[in-house]
């Protein structure tokens, strides 16, 4: 009868009084100030982190993010500028990369820090719906969480803020089509894109960008729906990479990507939410050939607290010296007062970037960061 209680409870639980946004995410939001229309919001990240292998170097990385909203002609335009300092030779973050996602999000194509525009776009509604256009954030459209989304306030690894199974392409020209989610209809997320972000081109450079038709270059095309239900938000997407990826198998021929992905948050109570993510590529191109990953997050004392595991399994055209790639973290995020954010973490990283013969590739980082968001 117990059992049959609790099943009973979790049923009615998914119809329940709503404890989930259905909001498009803003990468990095913080405050917004609206003046004259125009919205502003952003902040600045201070990461530092130890490793307790002797041989990483202790790291201090720095970035911010300010993102700008003009509405124009009955539609908006997004302007994101975004900067990374340049992460330290044999540093935590060099070594061990899944440990930090803040980390040379914005590098040049000598590997170092800058300042650079990662979106610029317009977006207008159509028929009810949402169309943007230009210079976009896939991260930003995609595989999104309440619960495991920005580097910035939550989870710093990698496995808990996109699903490192999708080949998205990093801030790259394209276009999204976004459909709101009503009783009893789901919603829908379409976008198409190059192939090749700022990050993915040799140089870094906007010129590069419109270079759509380069060799080895192809579209990216993602499509997701989700369902926004009383108590949990359910993602499940597909997605499509027409670029010239290798083989793994060392053969020289080369083959486009794909997947396919799922991400449900569920709110456990007004103060707890927990996500799911997992997903599935192409093993034969993708050397991350499948995900799971389970976090949490709550609110304790005023404070926020997350606990998270995640498993990245290596594809098995990898060939010997690789292994799966596990990773878990815990963090403690407290409201100093409405500017400053303080977050101490640990992680622990097993066979990280899938190689377990070196013993930097597996360990335990402590990581403390301080954020602080624009007045």
């Amino acid at each position: 009868m117990r059992r049959c209680r609790k099943i009973l409870w979790f049923v009615v639980g998914l119809f329940s009084q709503p404890l989930l946004a259905d909001e498009p995410f803003i990468r990095h939001g913080a405050v917004v100030e609206t003046h004259d229309g125009v919205r502003v919001e952003g902040g600045m990240t201070l990461t530092v982190q130890h490793g307790s292998d002797s041989q990483m170097r202790d790291d201090a990385l720095a970035s911010f993010d300010l993102v700008t909203l003009l509405p124009q002609q009955g539609g908006e335009w997004t302007l994101y500028l975004e900067g990374n300092t340049t992460p330290r030779g044999n540093g935590v973050a060099s070594l061990l990369g899944e440990t930090n996602a803040d980390a040379g999000t914005a590098l040049d194509g000598n590997g170092k820090g800058r300042v650079q525009v990662s979106g610029l776009y317009y977006t207008r509604p159509v028929a009810g719906n949402t169309l943007s256009l230009g210079l976009l954030d896939p991260a930003g459209i995609l595989d999104a969480s309440e619960v495991a989304n920005d580097e910035t306030s939550q989870f710093l690894g990698t496995g808990f803020v996109n699903n490192p199974t999708i080949a998205m392409p990093d801030h790259t020209l394209g276009s999204s089509f976004h459909v709101d989610a009503e009783a009893g209809r789901p919603g829908f997320s379409l976008l198409l894109s190059s192939s090749h972000g700022l990050a993915d081109n040799p140089q870094a450079s906007y010129a590069e960008l419109t270079h759509i038709g380069a060799d080895g270059k192809g579209l990216f095309l993602g499509g997701e729906m989700y369902w926004a239900l009383k108590r949990s938000i359910w993602h499940m997407g597909a997605w499509v990479n027409s670029a010239d990826f290798d083989y793994l198998d060392g053969s020289g021929n080369t083959a486009g990507n794909y997947g396919v992905y799922l991400s449900t948050d569920y709110a456990l109570s007004s103060r707890s939410k927990v996500n799911l993510r997992a997903g599935l590529a192409n093993e034969d191109v993708s050397a991350a050939a499948d995900f799971l990953a389970l976090a949490l997050e709550t609110e304790f004392a005023g404070n926020t607290a997350g606990m998270g595991v995640a498993r990245t399994g290596v594809s098995r055209r990898a060939g010997p010296g690789h292994d799966d790639t596990y990773q878990a973290e815990i963090y403690w995020r407290m409201d100093i007062n409405e500017q400053f954010q303080l977050s101490p973490s640990l992680q622990w990283i097993e066979n990280s970037g899938f190689v377990k013969t070196d013993s930097t590739n597996s360990g335990a980082v402590f990581s403390l960061r301080l954020k602080y968001v624009f007045p």
